[in-house]
């Protein structure tokens, strides 16, 4: 009899927690009318898709958003032949979010990450453009949370 209750808990424990992250597929309840960004770069792009992702289009609350980014990479350290042994990524950004041209809320977010150069100038560039893209989903992620808050 013991066995058939445990097997009945380990089954409703197994198939009761369905395990999904919070953040990652939340639809948010404001949309973005216009996300105008000042200037046209790989960053930018693909941190204005993830915002579009997130946010909801059904919603009535429609704000706009400006965004100025900047981005720097830096040598940290060099070898004794001067070559480069870590590196540093970092990204700023000022947004302005505005509801029918009323400042609402203005915010700067930095984010940097600190990484040790490849040999392999391939694998260098495939693992900064996957920083890139774990920074920007970060920023992207803490812009929604920031609006969900105050609003």
């Amino acid at each position: 009899m013991s066995k058939i209750i445990l097997a009945f808990f380990i089954f409703i424990i197994v198939h009761g927690c369905s395990y999904e992250p919070i953040l990652k597929n939340k639809k948010y309840d404001f949309k973005f009318k216009s996300i105008n960004l000042d200037k046209e770069n790989k960053t930018n792009n693909i941190l204005k898709n993830n915002l579009l992702e997130k946010s909801k289009n059904s919603s009535k609350k429609e704000y706009d958003l400006y965004l100025i980014t900047s981005q720097e990479k830096e040598i940290i350290s060099s070898n004794k032949q001067g070559d480069p042994t870590i590196f540093q990524i970092k990204i700023s950004l000022n947004y302005l979010l505005k509801e029918n041209d009323k400042l609402i809320l203005k915010d700067v977010i930095q984010r940097q990450v600190t990484y040790n150069n490849i040999n392999d100038k391939h694998e260098l560039l495939k693992y900064e453009e996957n920083i890139l893209r774990n920074l920007i989903e970060s920023i992207s992620l803490e812009i929604l949370m920031s609006i969900n808050n105050n609003f």
